[in-house]
Order: structure tokens, then sequence, then C-alpha cells
């Protein structure tokens, strides 16, 4: 059965990526994954040997295979070169910045993905976007969210470090024509559904994807423990929560019921974060799959250095596209005046989130032969890997000392 054969390949190697993907496509609507349960499980009654005889949550999952290679043929009519290894293909990169102060404001860093959301949809490209926004009662927990107007958008327009499945929700999406923002895995997961030989509906619904660069996902306890223990604060207090409020690059910041202000540096989340990690995210091989209509990073390409010397700069984004679709979103939402650019030049080896993925794949996959997802290119891990700690400290240094 396959969530039988999906227990076993995945979920007890805990190789699970929480996307979500096997619960959007199950026709038996039999699996369940939720912020509260980001693992899939068997509905309430049903049973694995009544699963049906599909194999469909198998054929999606990204987590033990990726299938990188397998859709950017699909995609691209190539795999990536070795040179390609951490860039993915490449058409156009830029420094980016959403034109309307509120989104730039609202947004983690340039509010790109936010400004071409935000576009699509008063152009009518789009009806709904799936973002992540914040649970009503308890809003420190994350929760995928189609919005379906500006205002929702922008307020989902911060970044969110917590596991959240969100491509469920595409499954009884009321939308044809879904804007995506997702991790690698979670675009990974769409990709699977798109190479399979007959879509499954949800895929069809998606109008385009935007990738945000990661370096590992965090479980919610992650940002439990920040709140209930660094800043002394019972969770049943909250009433709003941002992981990077104020000014660049933004402090985890949460306020009370008498909307009293408690902040943490955002260097300070992520060292307290490194103890809230799964496997999967550990042992993943990618910091963007370069699968994505359009992928988006941080224009700081150190943003740990930044926090920690305190440093004044500007908020950006970079943007690579990828596709004709993402070259034309990216055009269009410029044309309109919702996007600002400037050509750019993406350099992996500045970019402390990917450095801190390159080198821990290369270690978790020297130590777990055969236990890790493959890598998108053979042949170009680092053979000394630096530890974490290490390599934060080594890239966090002044460049000028």
């Amino acid at each position: 059965m396959s969530f039988s054969e999906l227990s076993q390949s995945v979920l007890e190697a805990s190789l699970c990526a929480s996307c979500g993907a096997c619960a959007a496509v199950c026709p038996e609507s039999v699996l369940v994954v939720s912020p509260d349960q980001p693992t899939p499980v068997l509905a309430a009654g049903a049973s694995a040997d009544g699963c049906g005889s599909c194999t469909l949550c198998v054929d999606v999952c990204p987590g033990r295979e990726t299938a990188v290679p397998e859709s950017e043929r699909r995609i691209f009519g190539r795999t990536r070169s070795q040179d390609e290894r951490w860039t993915g293909i490449v058409r156009s990169t830029y420094s980016a910045r959403a034109a309307d102060p509120a989104v730039k404001q609202a947004a983690s860093a340039g509010g790109a993905a936010t400004a071409l959301l935000v576009s699509a949809l008063r152009r009518g490209q789009i009806e709904a976007a799936l973002v992540i926004g914040r649970d009503e009662e308890r809003p420190w927990v994350p929760v995928p969210r189609l919005a379906t107007t500006v205002a929702e958008i922008v307020e989902c327009a911060q970044a969110s470090y917590c596991l959240t499945p969100n491509l469920q929700i595409l499954r009884d999406a009321p939308y044809d024509r879904i804007g995506v923002v997702g991790l690698a895995c979670q675009i990974e997961a769409v990709n699977r559904m798109r190479n399979l030989p007959q879509q499954p509906a949800v895929a069809e619904k998606i109008a385009f994807t935007i990738e945000i660069g990661c370096a590992s996902n965090t479980r919610r306890e992650g940002t439990e423990y920040l709140i209930e223990e660094r800043l002394r604060l019972p969770l049943v207090d909250v009433t709003r929560m941002k992981y990077r409020a104020g000014d660049y690059p933004g402090e985890f910041t949460v306020w009370d019921r008498s909307d009293r202000r408690r902040s943490l540096p955002f260097h300070e989340l992520v060292t307290e974060f490194k103890k809230f990690k799964t496997h999967r995210c550990l042992a993943c091989p990618d910091w963007w799959s370069g699968l994505a209509d359009v992928s988006i990073a941080d224009g700081d390409p150190n943003i740990f250095r930044t926090s920690r010397e305190g440093e004044q700069t500007d908020k950006a984004s970079l943007v690579v596209t990828r596709t004709e679709t993402g070259q034309a979103l990216v055009a269009d939402t410029v044309r309109h005046g919702d996007l600002e650019v400037a050509e750019n030049v993406f350099l992996p080896e500045e970019s402390l989130g990917l450095q801190r993925k390159r080198h821990r794949y290369a270690s978790y996959a020297a130590d777990n032969p055969g236990a890790v997802p493959s890598p998108p290119v053979a042949g170009v891990e680092v053979e000394r890997p630096i530890g974490d700690d290490e390599l934060i400290e080594l890239m966090s240094r002044d460049p000028q000392s």
C-alpha cells in the first residue's frame, strides 16, 4: 500500500520534508498533515490497508529523492552542470525592492516575493497566493493561507522560520490560478507532481512558483522556546509575533496582552534554532531547488553578521529568474511599477546560508551514505566540511579585518 511504503521509506527514516504534498494528492483524502502534525498520518477511521492501490503519495514525495535532474530535463531540456551545483540554471539575476513602501516595510528584506504576488493578483494572473500566515488563536503558530486580497498578501509578507506544511491546502482550493511560494523541498514536490504522466489536479492549479532560499527549517518547539525561555512570556499571552520585526535585519519579536514588545536580535535566533532541527532539514541537499520560476533570497548574503555587528543597510532582495514564466513575471511586475530591479551577480561563496547548507550536507552525506537525499549533481561536494559553529564564526568576521 502507498502509505505503508511511504512510512517505511520516508517517515521511519526521518526523511519527511513536511511539505504536505502527499496529503494534497491523496485521491482518498486519507492522509492528514498540519502545523500541529507536520508529518503525515492516517485520518481518523482510515487504515493503511484501505488507502487504495495508487502510489501518488510516494510518487510526489521529495523526502528521499528530490528528482531535481528529472525535473530539470523537463523544464530546461538539460541538467545543471557541476559549476551550477548551488545556483541551478539561471536566466537573469537582480537586486530588487518593492516599489510600494508599505510592502517593503512589511517584508523581511526587499519585499520582492510580496511585490510579485501583489502585482500578479492585481493583473488577474492569479486568483490567490499560497503564503504562510499566523494562527488567529495562537499567533506563534504558522499556518498556510490562500490569500485573495492585497491586504492578505502583505499581512503574510514576513519570512517564517518554522516548518509549515503548505501544499495540502491546494487539494481543496477553489481556485484555478494560484501563485505558490515555498522552500526547496516544496518546489521539488510540485515538480515531482508535474513529472508524472498524468498530473494530479492540484498541480494544474499552480500558475507559477516562487522559492525562498533556506539553510534549514526549524521545528515549532524552537519558536516556543524563544518565547517562553528566552523572552519569559507564556504562550497564552502572545498576541502578535514576527521573526524579523523593526529595522533591517530585524529582531525576533512578540507582543503581549498589554502590547508590550519583547525582542531578541536575529543572530540569537539563528544560534538558538540550531537545537530544533529535523534530520531531513539537516540532510537536505538544496538551498534553492533551482526548479521554481523565480528564486529569491535576502539581498544581504550574511544576515547573521549584519545583526551581530549592528550594521545599518537598506532592505533588498536577490531575485533569480529561471523560466520564461518567471522572467515574464518579473518584467510585468516592473512594468506595472510594483518592483524596482537592477542587474546583479550572485556569489554563492559569500552567502552564509548557502555555505552552511553546503558544508552540512557534505558532512551528513559522508556520515550517512545512502540515507540522505541525492544532490542535484554528483561529484562536487566539499571534501573536508567545516562544522556549523566554526563556519558561522569564520564567515561572520569583519571582512575588513
